[in-house]
């Protein structure tokens, strides 16, 4: 079957290639001659068309002369031929249109009738280039050939195209006779090579049978190595039987060579056993004084361990200290920032009060100067009550001298009423005026009395805390300078400690690292020791395996006959 499936399969796929290859050039053959013939029917066509008559044809005009003439010319070159279709086709530059139509159907085209292919299609026809199709085209109609060739007058003016649909179904019947004819062949091919491969592989299968039985028979018959295959078939298989032979005579030499060696092993693995025996009670002793000082390495390493650990407490403790020590002077360094800062604020800010309170103290006396204005106001209200009892007076004397004109002096002693009511008017008026006025002159001498005791207490107690806040502050200044100085020197000592803490702690590292590293050696030596120990013993017990094995296959090589 490996064989067979392969060959067959490459029998198929070259009798596929084959067919193909040869249907398509066939194929390729037969529809050139076709486009040739098609071609050649359209030339000879066109040479019975009188292009000066066509041009004459008009729509309407198939009972014309010119038309009928040129009917009857086209159906005799349609017979003679083997065109199924044949007419003439003229455009007026957009749409195609029927000319004469040699179809004598009821589907004749008359002249005029629109073309079913558009003009973008045939317009190098109309320009003068030939159309040969290059394939048989399938249709409704049957298998058709299109050549389409310009049709031009005596001037050698283009009046139209002659259409031409050359009958293809004879190329087409004669493909698929072909077509058949290479499927049959190609069939009957494989059917032979199928055939002649079962013959071809039968044979072969009957001689490797033919060996398989006598190798078989070799096989079971109980280790007799001084049979041969007897095969004289003059091919491959006798050569075959004779390879087979020489494989057994070398198989026979080699197991005459594993008897005599295997009595060899079977020596030399007892002296092996022997001396594994002895070195395993020495390793023993070795592995047991190694793992004694793997102990006591390992109490060392934990006891460095313990001082480690302390060490590293110890460094926790210093470094925690050094940190807070330095905190603190970071601390203190900033109090004391802010401390020179207090006291240059108030320093700056009694300077300030001392300048606001001297302007504040010359305001205020400006305005008391100016509100003493407020006294002129008495005398001016003096003034006008002199006026109004001045005015009484006149107004007194004008009723008099009234009273005497008698009914001549009646308006006039009305005015004069009136003016002496309006002298008492403003009189009672400045006597109010003056009462105000003696008020605000209290108030502002108030004002005035207030306004110095302000001022005194901004120039003694208010000048006096400035003074205190600048000495306090001061004091705080130096105080905090001082314990600055102390923090600063409490952190240098605590990262000199932290760094000496460091190098202890380094030290007790690469102490404990070296013990680690010896108790890591003398360990891996305790189990290389164990493990050596345990090599030995297994080498032991394969030399006793292999003393056995040596026993069995010089049981197993005898069993054979050799001679």
């Amino acid at each position: 079957m490996k064989i067979l499936i392969p060959a067959e399969a490459l029998v198929c796929l070259i009798c596929l290639i084959l067919g193909i290859t040869s249907y398509r050039n066939i194929n390729s053959g037969m529809v050139g001659m076709g486009v040739e013939q098609a071609n050649m029917a359209a030339l000879v066509t066109l040479n019975v068309i009188d292009g000066d008559a066509l041009e004459k044809i008009q729509p309407g005009g198939e009972s014309g002369e010119e038309y009928q003439t040129l009917l009857a010319s086209m159906r005799a070159m349609q017979e003679t031929c083997g065109i199924a279709f044949l007419y003439t086709l003229y455009t007026d530059g957009n749409t195609v249109y029927y000319g004469v139509d040699t179809d004598t159907s009821a589907g004749q085209s008359a002249v005029g009738d629109e073309f079913e292919v558009p003009y973008s299609e045939l317009a190098d026809v109309f320009a003068g280039t030939p159309y040969v199709q290059d394939y048989i085209d399938s249709t409704s109609d049957g298998d058709l050939i299109s050549v389409y060739e310009p049709i031009t007058d005596s001037s050698g003016k283009i009046v139209g195209v002659l259409g031409c649909d050359y009958d293809a179904s004879s190329v087409v019947k004669r493909l698929n006779t072909i077509l058949m004819q290479v499927i049959i062949i190609a069939v009957v091919c494989m059917v032979l090579a199928f055939v002649l491969l079962h013959l071809i592989v039968g044979r072969i299968t009957r001689s490797l049978r033919m060996v398989d039985r006598k190798i078989y028979d070799l096989v079971h018959s109980e280790g007799d190595l001084t049979r041969k295959l007897d095969i004289r078939t003059g091919d491959e298989m006798e050569l075959i039987a004779d390879n087979v032979n020489s494989l057994l005579e070398y198989i026979r030499g080699i197991m005459v060579s594993i008897a005599g060696n295997s009595i060899q092993l079977n020596s030399s693995s007892k002296s092996v056993v022997k001396d594994l025996s002895d070195a395993e009670l020495s390793i023993t002793d070795v592995s047991a004084t190694m793992q004694q000082m793997s102990a006591s390495m390992e109490e060392t390493s934990v006891a460095i361990g313990g001082v480690n650990h302390s060490i590293s407490d110890v460094y926790h403790a210093i470094e925690a200290i050094s940190t807070s020590a330095e905190a603190g002077r970071k601390s203190s360094d900033e109090t004391m920032k802010k401390a020179a800062g207090i006291y240059e604020m108030a320093e700056r800010e009694q300077q300030n009060a001392r300048l606001q309170a001297q302007e504040m103290a010359a305001v205020v006396n400006e305005k008391i100067e100016k509100s003493k204005a407020v006294q002129e106001i008495g005398a001016l209200t003096d003034n006008i009550i002199n006026i109004t009892e001045q005015t009484n007076l006149l107004s007194l004397n004008a009723s008099i001298e009234a009273a005497r004109a008698g009914e001549a002096g009646r308006g006039f002693a009305v005015v004069a009423g009136e003016i002496g009511k309006l002298a008492a008017d403003s009189a009672e008026t400045a006597t109010r005026i003056q009462k105000v006025s003696a008020e605000v002159v209290e108030a502002v001498n108030e004002l005035a009395r207030e306004a110095e005791a302000m001022l005194n207490f901004l120039d003694e107690t208010a000048m006096n805390g400035y003074e205190k806040l600048l000495e306090t502050s001061g004091n705080y200044r130096s105080d905090v300078g001082v314990m600055n100085e102390m923090m600063s020197g409490f952190a240098e000592e605590s990262r000199l400690l932290k760094n000496n803490i460091d190098n202890i702690k380094e030290a007790i590292s690469d102490v404990n690292a070296a013990v680690e590293e010896s108790a890591k050696g003398v360990e891996n030596v305790t189990e290389v020791s164990v493990n050596l120990t345990a090599n030995v013993s297994d080498i032991g017990n394969e030399a006793n395996s292999n003393m056995d094995i040596a026993d069995q296959l010089n049981q197993e090589v005898h069993k054979f006959k050799l001679e």
